[in-house]
């Protein structure tokens, strides 16, 4: 195995790519906005703008990550073709559809032939939306990632309770080493700024690529909305075990919108998160994987 792996985390924002049948490229290609945005019946959930899609995949494809964690994805149906359509089909696709009232789910890339062992399952309990636990073998080298997107601040408490809850699971199923932590998470877990309900999380020996890569506290997002003026935050992150080597990272932004009407054109309103690791010798984290606690 390569000694480095590309790594990115992205919140897809409802991102539905829903057909009819099983189009070849040219035939999706040739299908008119109106046919194909009438494959999904939904009102609340429409197939994403085909621009949007194309726009995310040219991310993924120039970066040429490893692996991707991909949240707000509207079920396996989209994420398998989104990889055949979009992707080559250059990767191999996780996701279950556990957890979320809404039908929106996280999910997993990981590049075909990289690795030796992949095996992945949902982790059950007091989460809101699934959480995929990923576990990789290439070589001597174990890895498992946790690809997350915690309750969002929303309801009569700001989601508080729920994500205090979910916070607390978390610390209790991640591993400490060769381990990566990744997602939504829905607040601000920058050290030093972070909202109190993710200090249970801060004390566990993780560090975030953006703090690895000294980028000012003040500078780092990867999310913007617009309520009374333009805002920017960090809600998205790629926490890394303190045993693992972060050699590069940051925000992949080409535009910041300025209005609603550039907000619009975007393909999300969050940005992709990336880095490249180098993971230690083996630890035999698969062998162990029945020892991790698993709530029903």
């Amino acid at each position: 195995m390569k000694s480095t792996l590309r790594i990115a985390t992205f919140n897809a924002e409802n991102f539905y790519l829903l057909l009819d049948k099983e189009y070849s490229l040219a035939e999706f290609e040739g299908l008119s906005d109106e046919a194909y945005m009438a494959m999904n019946f939904s009102i609340y959930n429409p197939n994403k703008d085909r621009s949007k899609i194309e726009a995310i995949a040219k991310t993924i494809l120039e970066e040429d990550f490893d692996f991707v964690a991909l949240c707000e994805v509207g079920g396996m149906e989209t994420l398998a073709n989104f990889n055949r359509l979009y992707l080559v089909d250059r990767y191999d696709c996780y996701l279950h559809e556990e957890n979320s009232s809404r039908g929106i789910f996280v999910g997993a890339l990981v590049k075909k032939d990289r690795f030796d062992l992949v095996s992945a399952r949902n982790v059950r309990g007091v989460f809101s939306r699934n959480l995929l636990r990923v576990s990789l073998r290439a070589g001597t080298t174990d890895l498992r990632f946790f690809v997350v997107h915690l309750k969002s601040q929303h309801g009569q408490d700001m989601g508080i309770e729920q994500r205090m809850a979910e916070v607390r699971q978390l610390c209790a199923i991640v591993d400490r080493r060769n381990c990566v932590v990744l997602g939504d998470f829905n607040g601000i877990a920058i050290r030093g700024l972070h909202q109190f309900e993710y200090d249970p999380f801060l004390e566990l020996p993780f560090r975030d690529v953006l703090e690895a890569m000294d980028v000012a506290e003040r500078a780092r997002f990867t999310h913007f909305y617009f309520k009374g003026g333009l805002n920017f935050s960090q809600l998205d992150y790629i926490f890394c075990s303190d045993d693992l080597a972060v050699l590069d990272g940051g925000m992949i932004c080409d535009l910041v919108p300025v209005n609603h009407e550039q907000r619009r054109r975007l393909p999300s309103d969050h940005i992709f998160l990336k880095a490249t690791i180098r993971p230690r010798a083996a630890t035999a984290i698969l062998a162990e994987q029945e020892s991790i606690p698993v709530w029903s």
